[in-house]
């Protein structure tokens, strides 16, 4: 266990922790010393025996502890410079153009590029005194400020800036060389909220930086090759919409998101006994098919592979719902009173696609629900409805067996829309005829019945339960302690893994076989009413 820790800290964490150091020191001999002391003290506590639960964090904890106290020691040896420096702060005449005096000394450009790491509460202060020239009591007043506060305030936002111009600012690998990540989703989504606001590289990458590392926004600022200007609004829409949290003058993402290496050790985990948990759930359809069809919810149009495509798919929701710490709601109201949860993934190469997809709309009474499915081209279902409207229609059509010949011109358009012969025909006798599944709650708490009650369901319920724990061990070596009340969330988030493992094994065994049309097919499709 040990020597693994130390392999990792050699090959993946090495040049990390030197550019950290490059970065707060600004010099390259500052960076190797402190680098040294930071993997000495890591080695040290390893050899002690002490096993960390996040090695990740507690690396860069001990990095952060370091450089505090080599900060400290650096400030007091040089604090009696500040005071030889003190001319250097003083605020020129306001009739002089210190402008025009760096432009002489060629130091403009270190000046605006100070400007762009600076916060707005010392930037705009700079730019109105020393860029746009205005008196002192000018400046005051317009924002509503003492001279003597304004002053003050001028007083520190020039040795900020000073500091920064003497220092070697280098910016970080995303700079040039943005990562990505995805993210899944649960609960009941605002219109613009998460997913309007994580579309972009820059707040991607923001939350990937910040993500177990307090990031202060000039942090983020050099890391990202972003002016201040531009990344405080970003991060202001990030902190808004829950995603970020501030503590102090830092901000840290507020979700899990999941590194490339504990996606893989998930991955092992549930891939272990996934194929004699597929053969259990083919059993279990084979031997309940006959006794689903017969409660109806599939007509004579809808194939047995159609059939056992959604099965297959709901069978595993079934037995997951099951497991005693599975959970799909956010364990806690977010701070601006929305219940979404939300998780991310760092973009990784995995032995196969895992991603299916399970959406709604309807009014809570009536539902169409289309599971969309991540390879064999059936993730663009032919038959998903975005809008509740159409599919309270629907549902209506469907349930009463309404004659076409009486339908509105309203919903006449609706029905050669988006209707006719995708959910739904018109039958010889001009009735509405569905060919997609469609259950009541009657019908649908039969049909679960019938899947947990094979005697199957219990084996098959206690390896889900297994793979389900080893998930959420592997996420809890990798969660930081602030966000470990989400562990039971994430872990339910990451066992939904199964149900594209199930669907590649049945399609190994060609239980279920691809459609020869995928993008026409309505595999996935399902329609709930009262």
């Amino acid at each position: 266990m040990e020597q693994r820790y130390i392999d990792a800290l050699t090959n993946e964490y090495m040049s990390r922790i030197y550019y950290f150091c490059l970065k707060k020191t600004g010099n390259s001999i500052e960076a190797e010393n402190l680098t040294s002391d930071i993997l000495v003290n890591v080695l040290s506590s390893l050899n002690r025996g002490n096993i960390p639960v996040n090695f990740r964090g507690w690396v860069w904890q001990i990095a952060r502890n370091r450089y505090c106290l080599w900060a400290a020691k650096k400030h007091a040896k040089s604090s009696w410079e500040q005071y030889e420096d003190i001319s250097e702060y003083e605020l020129e005449s306001e009739s002089e153009s210190p402008e025009e005096e760096l432009i002489q000394s060629e130091a403009l450009l270190l000046l605006r590029r100070e400007l762009a790491y600076i916060s707005s509460e010392y930037r705009n202060l700079l730019v109105s005194y020393y860029i746009e020239n205005k008196k002192l009591k000018d400046i005051a007043a317009s924002v509503g400020l003492p001279v003597g506060t304004v002053k003050s305030n001028l007083f520190r936002a020039r040795k900020i800036l000073k500091e920064g111009m003497n220092m070697a600012r280098e910016y970080g690998i995303r700079s040039y060389k943005p990562d990505d990540v995805h993210f899944i989703a649960s609960g009941k989504l605002e219109m613009n909220r998460p997913w309007g606001v994580v579309q972009r590289k820059l707040p991607k990458n923001i939350l990937l930086e910040a993500d177990n590392n307090p990031s202060s926004l000039e942090d983020l600022a050099v890391e990202l090759g972003t002016a201040m200007p531009y990344l405080e609004e970003e991060v202001e829409i990030l902190k808004d919409a829950t995603l970020l949290k501030k503590i102090g003058d830092k901000y840290i993402t507020n979700f899990f998101i999941a590194s490339k290496e504990c996606q893989t050790d998930i991955y092992n985990a549930q891939r272990s006994e996934s194929k004699k948990r597929s053969a259990l759930l083919e059993k279990i359809l084979a031997d309940s098919l006959d006794k689903i069809r017969a409660l109806g919810v599939a007509g004579p149009t809808v194939s047995d592979n159609n059939l056992k495509w959604w099965l297959a798919i709901h069978t595993v929701d079934c037995i997951v719902v099951t497991i005693p710490d599975y959970t799909d709601v956010y364990p806690e109201k977010r701070e601006n009173g929305e219940t979404w949860g939300f998780m991310g993934m760092e973009m990784a190469v995995l032995p196969e696609n895992l991603m299916v997809g399970h959406n709604g709309s309807g009014n809570g009474s009536v539902e169409l629900w289309a599971y969309k499915v991540g390879d064999y081209g059936l993730w663009h279902v032919v038959g998903e409805l975005f809008d509740s409207l159409h599919t309270v229609f629907l549902a209506d059509a469907v349930k009463n067996k309404r004659k076409v010949a009486d339908f509105t011109s309203a919903e006449k358009k609706i029905w050669d829309a988006c209707i006719n012969n995708i959910h739904a025909h018109e039958g010889e006798n001009g009735e509405v005829v569905p060919d997609i599944i469609v259950a009541n709650k009657e019908q649908l708490n039969a049909l679960n019945d019938i899947l947990l009650s094979h005697p199957l369901a219990e084996e098959l319920k206690g390896m889900f339960v297994q793979a389900f724990n080893e998930t959420k061990e592997s996420i809890k070596r990798n969660i930081s302690p602030q966000l470990s009340h989400l562990l039971n969330y994430c872990a339910s988030m990451f066992i939904l893994n199964t149900r594209m493992m199930t669907v590649h094994d049945l399609v190994e065994r060609n239980t279920l076989l691809i459609p020869e049309d995928p993008e026409n097919s309505k595999i996935g499709l399902f329609l709930f009413t009262e």
